[in-house]
C-alpha cells in the first residue's frame, strides 16, 4: 500500500480478527468504490483477506476505470488481484441497473457528494440517488443477498426543532423541499423509506448507517471540503479561513471508526433499521475544529481568520445546524469509536504530507 498512514491505519483494523470472520467465503459488493468510504473498506477486506485467508471475493463498482487505476492499481497489478473474475478483487463498471452479478453483502455507498455539485446540479443528485439504490435493492431482492448497508447521511435530519437537540435515530428536523441543496437530504431521506419498504415489503434486509461526516487519510487531497481546506492551510502555517460564522455543529466521523461502524452493522444491523455512525463525544463547532487544527497541525502558527461573502448562500454550505447526533443505539451492538478529533487531524495531516501537497 503506498501511503505509510494508510497501511498503519488500516492494519491495525485488521487486527481485530472479530469485524472480519463472517466474511470468509463471501462475495461483498461495494458501489461508490472510488469514494472514501469505499476505496477504504475495499483495502480493508483485501488487507483482512490475506491476513485471515479469508476466501472472501470483493468486487468494486466504478464510473472511472482511470480513478479506479489511480486508487487500486498496486492490487489490480498484483497477480493474484486482477480484473479477471474468480480473483480475490474485481473492479465492475457500467450502470448500476445493469449489475446481475451474485453476492452474498452489498455496502451501496454510490452519490454525489460535493456540496456545489447539490446546487448546480439537483436534479442529477436526486436521480442518482435513486435510481442507483432501486438498482442495488432489487439486486440484493434477486440475489437473497444476507445484508445490503445503506450509506445514508446526518444531512437527512435537516434542522433540529430545537437547537442543541440530540438527534436519535427515530427524530427529525426540518428541510426546506424547495431549497436545491435539500436536493441531497430529501434523496437520503427517500432511499431510506426505499430501505424499509423493500424490508417490509419484499423482505429485502437492508440496514440504514447515518454517516457523520466522515475524514481522514484516503480522501484525495485535491478534495476541498472544509476539514481538507482547514488542514492543508495549517500544514502550510497559512491562515485557516472560514466564509461562515462556523457556529454549525460539527459531528464527525474517523474512517476507521467509520469502517469498523460499516462492519459492525452488516454483521448485526437489524433488518430496516437506521443506526448513526459518528464520534458524539466530540461534537464542535467549525470554528472551534480551525482554532483546534490551527494547535495540533501548525502548533499555533496559523490563525483563524473569517472571511464572510454577501453571497454566502450560493456556496451550497449546509444550513447552520446546533445538533449533537447520538451513537447510541450502534454502541449497543458492541462498536465504539477510538479516534478524537485531534488524533483524526494530525494523523490526516500525516497523510497529506505523505501524499505532497
Amino acid at each position: 500500500m503506498s501511503n505509510s498512514v494508510i497501511q498503519r491505519e488500516l492494519t491495525a483494523l485488521v487486527h481485530e480478527e472479530k469485524y472480519f470472520d463472517f466474511l470468509r467465503h463471501q462475495r461483498v459488493l461495494v458501489t461508490g468504490a472510488t469514494g472514501l468510504i469505499g476505496s477504504m473498506f475495499i483495502k480493508l477486506l483485501i488487507l483482512a483477506n490475506e491476513a485471515y485467508g479469508l476466501d472472501l471475493k470483493v468486487l468494486g463498482h466504478v464510473r472511472s476505470h482511470d480513478k479506479a487505476q489511480t486508487i487500486f492499481g498496486e492490487y489490480l497489478d498484483n497477480k493474484s488481484l486482477s480484473l479477471v473474475d474468480n480473483e480475490s478483487f474485481t473492479i465492475i463498471d457500467g450502470s448500476l441497473e445493469c449489475i446481475d452479478t451474485p453476492c452474498d453483502y452489498i455496502l451501496h455507498g454510490a452519490a454525489p457528494t460535493q456540496s456545489k455539485f447539490f446546487v448546480e446540479h439537483p436534479v442529477e443528485t436526486i436521480r442518482t440517488s435513486i435510481h442507483g439504490t432501486e438498482a442495488m435493492l432489487e439486486l440484493s431482492r434477486h440475489k437473497k443477498v444476507k445484508k445490503l448497508v445503506y450509506l445514508s447521511s446526518m444531512e437527512q435530519y435537516g434542522i433540529p426543532y430545537e437547537s442543541g437537540q440530540v438527534m436519535t435515530e427515530e427524530r427529525l428536523g426540518y428541510l426546506d423541499h424547495l431549497n436545491v441543496r435539500s436536493s441531497y437530504s430529501e434523496s437520503k431521506r427517500l432511499c431510506e423509506c426505499y430501505c424499509k419498504s423493500y424490508a417490509v415489503e419484499y423482505g429485502v434486509p437492508a440496514v440504514i448507517a447515518r454517516l457523520a461526516q466522515t475524514f481522514g487519510p484516503g480522501v484525495p487531497v485535491s478534495d476541498n471540503r472544509v476539514f481538507m481546506q482547514f488542514t492543508k492551510s495549517a500544514l502550510k502555517h497559512e491562515d485557516i479561513v472560514l466564509h461562515t460564522k462556523g457556529d454549525s455543529m460539527s459531528n464527525y466521523c474517523y474512517i476507521t471508526d467509520a469502517l469498523t461502524g460499516i462492519l459492525t452493522l452488516m454483521k448485526s444491523g437489524e433488518v430496516g433499521e437506521a443506526y448513526n455512525i459518528c464520534h458524539d463525544e466530540e461534537t464542535r463547532s467549525i470554528a472551534s475544529i480551525a482554532h483546534l487544527v490551527a494547535t495540533h497541525v501548525s502548533d499555533d502558527k496559523s490563525k483563524v481568520i473569517f472571511d464572510i461573502p454577501e453571497d454566502v448562500q450560493g456556496l451550497g454550505y449546509a444550513p447552520t445546524v446546533h445538533m449533537f447526533l447520538s451513537s447510541k443505539k450502534l454502541k449497543s451492538l458492541g462498536w465504539q469509536p477510538k479516534v478524537s478529533m485531534a488524533q483524526a487531524y494530525v494523523r490526516l495531516a500525516e497523510y497529506i504530507q505523505e501524499e505532497g501537497l
